[in-house]
């Protein structure tokens, strides 16, 4: 075909990918164009494929495509397709594609190649200097890639700036053109976000080298360009020149700024706290006495939104290190000039008309502060009159809530900050410390006072409502308590001075709606407003209280509290009386939270502390509260009333309930709580229908929380056998009727399955928290065995539906033992009764769910795979819990382990191995399974079938490659257990072997080879006395299986050394585990497959890769002791230190995936009929399990 007519049907393709007329068009043309231009990526991103073996998609049959076999092809196929096309679209794809393919297959390519694909794409760029923005920013992403990829090994790609230099130095259009490469490069070529690639240790080599030897050129190059931008000796012969310029160095310039100079990644979320770590080769550049005014000056003269992008940069310069400066006085003339600029933009007011420009002076403001220590700055002149500048600015900062609502919270937290340094620099003028105390009294209450008066203003525009986010609001409130108390008790007046007036107007309404003129909407209107007012005060009220400095405090300053206490209980009764009257018609979310959230912080201020009894002077003399009890009391009164008020509300529950949980938390707290008599009233009538968050489906976690606490307060006590006794009688009343129900459909009845499920989720909570063993066998021998029917009934009559769960979920907590608490008796059979129900549990709603057919996606996990992992815990705490005698059940030939094994498998094989890895929560169930399980009951079995051994391989070798370390972690212990118990089989039969040789010779054995002899059958002898009375096996079934299949240890090695060598994991310790084990077993294969690796490797690398590889196995014996594990573990550390400090990537080798292979029949049949022979006895003879 010709070149023309391929050219033209790819950017049709092209065109269609970016401006399709359906999704399933889009998903069509990707496949085509991905089919003609391959990356050659394996699986795991790396390595090569062999090309083209998938058939091509529909489409491509008689279409012109280029001829491509290697990822050389590729390249220089995109590279035609980009050179002969001018379309936009077409330039996206084939760079898009090009940086995929980079990313796969850097490492095969050629040097030639590497150096030809950078030059190709620097003159590109400079040939087409009018490419769109989006063009130019795809290729600089590109230009980024390969300078990470290549910079170790490519002394050409560490010349960044002199390249883009003749960009500089040409036309206009070029210099803009190379300015936004510029910055496009720099941000891409810091190691940065959360999906860090496999070379993140050779990215962040190439992006600190980068700082250290490119960075500061550029960042010269751009500020001399923005100097001679305000100048104005650059000239421009088109028009709209010079704004891309003035946008693309304020770009380079602020990327220069921001880089991650320290390589710690820092997030959005913590870039506000951190300091700017300024290479000290910069250090002329800020010394300069121009810089900072420069700077200054761009943000005068430029507009928005460039001026905003200038102050970012302000903001990250005021943020640099006090040791970047060579000594006081250059660092005294850097802060001056801060100063200096701070104080001319509030004198006139330079672009603070602009709301991003008003937000970043703010936090020009908070990262100065935070940088520069207070003495520093209160020694420079005029700092009083600067000081004051910003105060003035604050309050009207403060008022401005409704143009600029995200500034209070950084010029709280400026104050906050010189307030905190007040404590540490003793030296300070009076004069400046009281000028500063002045300013935080009017700050407290212009803040106060702005939040109050703007309720109705909220309300009637319908603006975001602070209240409505109490976690984002608790960050700033914390900030202005700590400003409040540097003059408490001026602060704590002029917040009185604003909650008295509204208490008038409140006690006036509460009067017309007792006379009965509480009707109209009017009222409740002016209700609202009042009562979300208060709800503003009784939270700053908290926030007062709640930073009360515990060494710092004075019975002067907790009387103040005392009285601010007393101000919201008065209130609360006011309320409280409102809602007796009138019920839930005048309810108040935000105020009902408010008081909740005031007694989190008095209980953190005063409850459990020996001091601060001056607090109760005010409130005893009007409420009679005269210690902590009694308050204590007022806050459970409160607690009861939120219960029985808001079962409507299920954040007002969660906040009341994680409240009476912080007041049972603790030793004294708890003891304290119990002294309380509407404490014990709840424990008497916990469940009342007077609480109405009961009757409310939405509550299921608020119960669970509920009987949390309640337990934690029932067994704060040690002689409690019967309070408990008297709380279980309410479970007992509900559960009696139930347990006359004889027949699955009465199960089914609507009334009993919502009973059932609120019953044993009460059950769950109330067991959670129990960490003592005396107090679990008291639930224990209280439920068991007498309750444990209905439990069996009800999962028969639910399952498999998803209401099953509730109690499945309850059972996995019944069984586990957490802390030993579920230790029985020596002589107690429990942990056999136990088990044998579990079997129970496990194959009735196994039964069922294997029955489900669920083809949704999004119904798969919570319609079938979420009950099948509830079962996985079951099983997994039963077996690793550490207190069942699972030799019993094999002795005696109990079905009940066999029962539930063989549930156990078909719930497994019922999983497709995708699905198994492709929901997080039901493959951690498994591995945790597979880990207790083949620790020792898997080699305990009788036999298996082959179909489930190779299933649980497959398993084991795709969940040990998940990025998730607590499935990787137990993956490995499973891979672990398995080819060491292999491993001492091994030994074993050599043992024998070798004993039987020297006995066939007719020669006399040694004394150390009949203990050897003694020791290897031991073990065997054991099995055969639990397994059956019948002949041992000579030979295990997993020696049998793995003789018949011989690809599964060589596939699993093959996988675990490969992400030890080729990926940049954390969890290389918990890797070398199972990885040691099988080169014990697999010791020539291991040899090979390296050997494979070295020759892979570029030649000259392939003598430090052999070496590198040789101090793998330095100083091992191979043997199963601990010191040889932990040897190579330590060995498999240095090697990867080693290359990351080498800044070498190993080139994978290219291999065929999933070596263990599902089976064929006559497979199947010939490994069975082996393990069989290999038991001493046919096929069809009869054992105990046949899985």
């Amino acid at each position: 075909m010709a070149q023309d007519e391929r050219i033209a049907y790819y950017a049709t393709l092209c065109e269609q990918l970016y401006n399709p007329k359906s999704s399933a068009e889009r998903d069509q043309v990707q496949k085509m164009l991905e089919y003609s231009f391959p990356t050659f990526a394996g699986e795991a991103g790396s390595g090569i494929a062999a090309p083209q073996q998938q058939p091509p998609p529909p489409g491509l049959e008689n279409a012109p495509t280029f001829a491509i076999v290697t990822p050389t092809d590729t390249a220089s196929a995109l590279r035609v397709l980009l050179e002969n096309s001018p379309n936009p679209l077409v330039q996206t794809f084939c760079l898009s594609r090009l940086k995929q393919l980079i990313l796969a297959q850097f490492t095969i390519f050629e040097s030639g190649t590497k150096l030809q694909l950078r030059t190709f794409l620097l003159e590109y760029c400079f040939m087409h200097p009018d490419l769109q923005p989006f063009v130019i920013a795809q290729l600089a992403g590109v230009l980024a890639s390969l300078t990470r990829l290549g910079w170790a090994d490519m002394v050409e790609y560490r010349n960044i700036h002199k390249d883009i230099q003749q960009f500089l130095q040409a036309t206009m259009d070029h210099r803009i053109v190379g300015l936004q490469m510029l910055a496009v490069l720099i941000q891409d070529i810091q190691t940065s976000g959360t999906n860090t690639p496999v070379r993140s240790a050779q990215f962040r080599k190439a992006a600190a080298a980068f700082r250290d030897s490119q960075l500061f050129d550029i960042f010269e190059t751009s500020f001399e360009t923005l100097s001679g931008l305000l100048q104005r000796n650059i000239p421009f012969d088109k028009p709209g020149q010079e704004e891309r310029l003035k946008d693309a160095v304020i770009g380079v310039l602020l990327k220069c700024l921001s880089y991650d100079f320290a390589g710690t990644n820092l997030d959005d979320a913590g870039e506000d706290f951190g300091v700017v770590q300024i290479p000290a080769s910069w250090r002329s550049v800020f010394e300069d006495e121009n810089f900072v005014p420069t700077l200054f000056n761009a943000y005068r003269e430029l507009q928005p939104p460039l001026s905003s992008k200038v102050m970012e940069c302000l903001v990250l310069v005021a943020s640099v290190r006090k040791a970047l400066f060579s000594g006081d006085a250059e660092r005294s003339k850097f802060v001056l000039s801060i100063m200096q600029g701070v104080r001319d933009i509030i004198f006139t007011g330079q672009g603070m008309n602009d709301t991003s420009n008003y937000n970043e002076f703010c936090r020009l403001l908070y990262r100065f502060r935070a940088t520069a220590p207070l003495n520093e700055m209160a020694e420079k002149p005029g700092y009083v009159d600067w000081i004051s500048l910003i105060a003035d600015f604050s309050i009207k900062a403060v008022q401005s809530w409704k143009w600029a609502p995200e500034t209070t919270h950084y010029l709280l937290a400026f104050w906050s900050r010189i307030l905190q340094s007040m404590t540490h620099y003793q030296q300070l003028n009076d004069v400046l410390v009281q000028k500063i105390k002045s300013i935080t009294v009017e700050l407290s209450r212009t803040y106060i006072t702005t939040n109050v008066e703007s309720v109705p203003t909220r309300m009637e525009e319908m603006l975001d409502d602070p209240l409505e986010s109490e976690e984002a609001l608790v960050e700033t409130l914390v900030m202005l308590g700590q400003i409040a108390r540097c003059k408490y008790e001026e602060s704590s007046t002029a917040l009185v001075a604003i909650f008295d007036p509204i208490a008038v107007q409140y006690q006036e309404l509460i009067t017309q709606a007792r006379s009965g003129m509480a009707g109209g909407d009017s009222f409740k209107e002016a209700l609202e407003v009042i009562e979300t007012k208060f709800a503003w005060l009784v939270y700053i009220s908290a926030a007062f209280i709640g930073t009360r400095p515990a060494f710092l405090s004075s019975e002067e300053l907790d009387a103040i509290d005392g009285q601010l206490t007393t101000k919201v209980l008065q209130l609360m009764d006011v309320n409280q009386a409102l809602q007796n009257q009138h019920g839930s018609a005048f309810l108040n979310q935000k105020l009902d939270m408010a008081f909740v959230y005031f007694f989190m912080q008095f209980r953190k201020a005063y409850i459990g502390e020996t001091n601060g009894k001056s607090v109760y002077t005010k409130l005893a003399e009007l409420f009679g509260i005269s210690d902590q009890i009694l308050m204590l009391d007022v806050i459970m009164r409160k607690i009861v009333s939120n219960l029985q008020c808001w079962g409507h509300s299920e954040v007002v529950i969660r906040r009341t309930l994680e409240l009476f949980n912080e007041l049972a938390t603790g030793y004294s707290a708890v003891k304290n709580l119990r002294k309380i008599e509407t404490t014990r009233l709840i424990m008497q009538n916990h469940m009342s229908s007077e609480f109405a968050f009961f009757e409310s489906s939405k509550h299921q976690q608020n119960r669970m929380l509920y009987y949390q606490v309640l337990c934690k307060v029932l067994f704060s006590e040690d002689n409690n056998e019967r309070e408990f006794h008297a709380f279980m009688k309410p479970f007992e009343l509900r559960l009696q009727p139930i347990e006359t129900l004889d027949s699955v459909e009465a199960f089914r009845q609507e009334p009993v399955r919502r009973a059932l499920s609120d019953i044993f989720r009460d059950l769950r909570g109330f067991i959670q928290p129990i960490q003592n063993r005396r107090h679990y066998l008291m639930f224990f021998d209280w439920f068991y065995p007498d309750y444990m029917p209905i439990l069996l009934r009800a999962l028969e009559a639910w399952s498999p539906d998803p209401s099953a769960n509730t109690l499945l979920k309850f059972f996995a907590d019944f069984c586990f033992n957490r802390s030993q608490r579920l230790n029985f008796p020596i002589s107690s059979p429990n942990s056999i009764l136990v088990f044998r129900d579990t079997s129970r549990v496990i194959s009735t709603y196994g039964r069922h769910i294997s029955e489900r057919q669920v083809t949704n996606e999004s119904d798969k996990y919570p319609f079938k795979y979420k009950g099948i992992s509830i079962c996985f815990n079951i099983l997994s705490r039963c077996l690793g819990g550490r207190y069942i005698n699972f030799g019993v059940f094999w002795l005696y030939q109990d079905k009940a382990i066999d029962e539930a094994f063989h549930m156990m498998f078909q719930l497994m094989l019922s999983i497709p191995l995708n699905d198994l890895m492709g929901f997080p929560k039901l493959a951690r169930a498994f591995v945790t399974l597979l880990d207790d399980f083949t620790q020792e009951q898997l080699t305990a079995l009788p036999t298996l079938e082959p179909s489930t051994f190779l299933y649980l391989m497959q398993a084991c070798e795709l969940a040990v490659e998940s990025t998730e370390s607590f499935i990787l972690s137990h993956a490995s212990a499973a891979i672990n257990n398995i080819c060491t118990f292999v491993a001492q089989e091994t030994e074993k039969n050599e043992i024998r072997k070798s004993i039987n040789s020297v006995v066939g010779s007719g020669g006399e054995e040694s004394p150390s080879a009949t203990a050897a002899a003694a020791a290897a059958g031991a073990s065997s002898e054991r099995r055969r006395s639990s397994n059956s009375s019948k002949q041992a096996p000579a030979t295990h079934w997993l020696m049998t299986y793995l003789a018949q299949f011989p690809n599964i240890l060589p596939s699993l090695l093959v996988t675990i050394l490969n992400l030890v060598l080729f990926d940049d994991t954390q969890d290389q310790w918990t890797l070398s585990r199972p990885l040691y084990v099988l080169m014990l077993l697999q010791k020539e294969y291991a040899v090979e497959y390296t050997s494979q690796v070295i020759s892979q490797q570029l030649p000259e690398r392939r003598e430090f890769v052999a070496k590198a590889l040789n101090t793998m196995t330095e100083g091992i014996d191979w043997t199963l002791a601990v010191k040889d594990r932990e040897r190579f573990s330590q060995n498999v550390s240095a090697f990867r230190r080693e290359l990351n400090m080498s800044n070498v990537v190993l080139v994978p080798v290219p291999l065929n995936r999933s070596m263990i292979t599902s089976p064929t029949a006559a497979q199947v049949a010939a490994a069975a009929q082996a393990a069989a022979m290999a038991a001493g006895s046919s096929v069809n003879a009869p054992v105990i399990a046949s899985y």
